[in-house]
């Protein structure tokens, strides 16, 4: 993506790796690919965002993991989808030059036999048409090696066209998915939302929705450091991966929350689902590698919203939100079905504040937005 002088590169590189070493990141590849882009100043956006999440809260992994996807992930996408593009461009050359020396071929070979017929209607020697006859041959043998040679180009062209398409799928796949836990990503989660939302309207069909969060995270993290509190994030992300279905759509909202999408599934449904995926993360102990100590449970508070007919988005996110705020509130580690009228659900926006609009994003047709800090 970037291309730089050997000496800029590698001052480059140094600025990166002890940025990197200041802001307590792990220098992987993504995490160098973000911060050379920050210190090479060639994307002003990923600076904007990368200073005011210092200035906040701090700048964690997980909003380096967002800025990636958003401002790093998206490149890649284009950059390899433009390399196929010439590509393919180069190969349907290449075709469309053997398809031309063949018909050239084909019209000359045309002419050879208009010309052999023409010559048996004449009083003709032995010579002449032994003469002929190794014409035609050789024509023959030509226009078959053309054919052959035009076989071979079109399978030379369909298996490097296969190739593209599989680089493609492999790298759209990577901006959609979550790099830590290998669910869904909020770009996923948006895509396939708007995708369900659209069939459930168009079947009349139910759809139901899961907001997840895992309970005392932060405090588990600052306990026990964040290598453990990725670990926990993987179990949980591979716990619900494993209990549901594969047309049902698992991603990571951000920080500690998934969100599960449930197509073709009712309310009541969805709660069972939802219970029995909080039952089995309680049952999972985190056990430290090194010391092969147990750290505690896991578990998880879930909140169930079943869409309504032409109802926003966003609107719908914030039900299966407030009920997991409630399932909070309530203790802990359960699941609460919401269905709020309109006084309800302006009342608990009034009491979460700006946290209540993190949604709306989804009601546009536009990427979503990552908001540092």
């Amino acid at each position: 993506m970037f291309e730089d002088s050997i000496q800029k590169a590698s001052e480059y590189s140094k600025a990166a790796l002890l940025r990197l070493e200041f802001l307590g990141l792990a220098p992987t590849p993504q995490n160098f690919e973000l911060l050379y882009a920050y210190v090479s100043g060639r994307l002003p956006q990923i600076k904007e965002l990368v200073d005011g999440a210092v200035r906040g809260s701090g700048f964690t992994a997980d909003q380096a993991r967002a800025i990636y996807d958003k401002h790093l992930g998206a490149d890649k996408e284009k950059e390899v989808l433009q390399n196929n593009v010439r590509q393919l461009s180069e190969e349907l050359a290449r075709v469309m030059e053997v398809i031309s020396t063949v018909n050239e071929g084909n019209a000359q070979f045309s002419e050879t036999l208009s010309g052999f017929t023409t010559h048996l209607n004449k009083p003709l020697s032995v010579e002449e048409i032994r003469a002929a006859v190794n014409k035609v041959v050789t024509e023959t043998k030509s226009i078959a090696t053309k054919n052959q040679q035009l076989q071979e180009q079109l399978e030379k062209s369909s298996a490097q066209i296969t190739v593209m398409k599989e680089d493609l799928t492999r790298v759209q796949k990577e901006t959609l998915t979550d790099t830590l836990t290998g669910v869904g990503n909020r770009k996923h989660l948006s895509n396939e939302l708007k995708r369900l939302v659209q069939e459930a309207e168009e079947q009349k069909s139910a759809l139901s929705l899961l907001m997840i969060d895992i309970d005392h995270f932060k405090k588990f993290n600052d306990t026990h450091g964040h290598l453990v509190g990725d670990q926990v994030l993987k179990l949980v992300a591979r716990t619900l991966m494993e209990n549901l279905k594969g047309k049902d759509c698992v991603a990571r909202y951000g920080g500690e929350e998934f969100v599960i999408v449930l197509p073709q599934t009712r309310l009541m449904d969805a709660q069972r689902v939802a219970d029995a995926l909080r039952t089995s993360v309680a049952q999972k102990k985190i056990i430290r590698r090194d010391t092969h100590a147990t750290l505690g449970q896991v578990t998880v508070s879930i909140g169930v919203a079943q869409y309504h007919a032409n109802e926003q988005l966003s609107h719908f996110l914030k039900r299966a939100d407030a009920g997991m705020y409630m399932a909070k509130s309530a203790g802990r580690n359960r699941v609460v079905v919401q269905d709020l009228d309109s006084i309800t659900m302006a009342k608990l926006h009034d009491h979460k504040g700006k946290e209540a609009d993190r949604f709306d994003d989804f009601d546009s047709d536009g990427e979503t937005e990552v908001a540092a800090g």
